[in-house]
């Protein structure tokens, strides 16, 4: 993700390597679940007291919080190895995620930054391999060490799947990307691949069970259900905004532009009369320095009685435009959309290489432009 919020994303634990480490208030909601359920089942067996039950269940998630962080780590160590920008860290109710400020990604580093998290749970669950296989732990400390094995193999590999937004996604992306030259197309194969991949948990978790005539486990159930919708919402607006970005290069100020003409912002609406007879198109008043101040409406307009037409100045029956709401006839694409966010404005005028003014741009002819729904 590309975007940080000014708003800080939640409890700050402090930075690693430079990096800031947030804990997300959702993440309470995921440890309070592998509590409660680890608690539930250690609690039934007569050797574990039912406290140290649900102690080990909190452990446990410590221990998951561990695996995610240092994923996470990896993903921003790797990004800083590219001079990837301002990455911080989130630990969430879905596990966590790293953010990094605006910039132009490759297909190979993209690669290599996505994959650097599971590789990291991989080694870490060597390591807990290793140290249950040369100490003889406690049975407190061999469940835990058990457990962060298993976490830790899990998270790797599901992370590994070829699918948006699980980081072995990138796999995919980057082929498509760099077989047309497109990481939008990319990233739509890849969440469309991510999609499956939500069904295919919901179908293991839930329906598999079921078919097979076995008793579905309700904390698994729900974290599996959890799971694939946060998939497929990711999914989705991933998709959505690849389409809007492979839309840009169709969106020019020229093409979605209604024909327009302008008149000092002194005349009246008689004047606009014989103007609109003479030319048609939208009427844009224009101050004595020729800058855009409002646009004649049409409803405005048909209200005023023509016998004092003469008596009725045009800005009171024009609707304000923003102040710099103007584009040059010729812009399109990425730039055209980031000039217009900078204005506070939903119609501009748009001018010639003259300077003339010579249509009219709505902000919903943009929007359906760039969500692909031009009429």
């Amino acid at each position: 993700m590309s975007d940080i919020s000014e708003k800080a994303p939640g409890i700050k634990l402090g930075r690693i390597g430079g990096v800031p480490v947030y804990l997300s208030s959702s993440w309470f909601i995921i440890a309070a679940v592998i509590t409660v359920s680890v608690g539930i089942q250690l609690s039934r067996s007569q050797w574990i007291p039912a406290l140290n039950a649900y102690l080990m269940g909190f452990a446990c998630a410590a221990v998951i919080a561990v695996a995610v962080l240092v994923h996470e780590v990896a993903h921003a160590m790797m990004a800083r190895a590219f001079k990837w920008p301002d990455a911080h860290i989130v630990l969430t109710l879905m596990g966590g995620h790293t953010q990094f400020g605006s910039f132009k990604a490759k297909p190979g580093a993209s690669l290599w930054v996505a994959l650097s998290g599971p590789v990291s749970n991989f080694v870490l669950a060597g390591l807990g391999w290793l140290i249950l296989q040369n100490l003889e732990p406690d049975i407190y400390s061999k469940l835990l060490l058990d457990f962060f094995v298993y976490a830790n193999l899990l998270l790797g590999a599901f992370n590994a799947l070829p699918g948006l937004p699980l980081d072995g996604g990138r796999l995919i992306e980057s082929i498509v990307w760099k077989a047309t030259g497109s990481q939008f197309k990319g990233t739509i194969a890849s969440s469309w691949v991510g999609r499956v991949i939500a069904i295919g948990v919901v179908f293991y978790f839930v329906a598999y069970p079921y078919l097979r005539g076995e008793e579905i486990q309700i904390i698994t159930a729900v974290v599996g259900l959890m799971v694939a919708m946060f998939m497929w919402q990711a999914t989705t607006g991933l998709i959505a905004h690849s389409k809007m970005m492979l839309n840009l290069p169709s969106v020019i100020a020229s093409d979605l532009m209604k024909p327009a003409s302008a008149m000092l912002s002194q005349v009246t609406v008689a004047d606009v009369y014989v103007r609109q007879n003479q030319r048609g198109g939208e009427i844009i008043l224009v101050d004595g320095k020729g800058m855009p101040v409002g646009v004649v409406d049409a409803q405005a307009i048909a209200r005023v009685d023509r016998g004092r037409a003469a008596e009725v100045p045009a800005l009171a029956v024009a609707r304000a435009l923003g102040q710099g709401a103007i584009v040059a006839e010729e812009s399109d694409g990425r730039a055209l959309i980031d000039y217009l966010a900078t204005v506070s404005s939903a119609e501009y005028a748009v001018i010639n290489g003259q300077g003339q003014v010579v249509g009219l741009l709505h902000q919903r002819d943009i929007i359906s432009a760039v969500t692909g729904r031009r009429k």
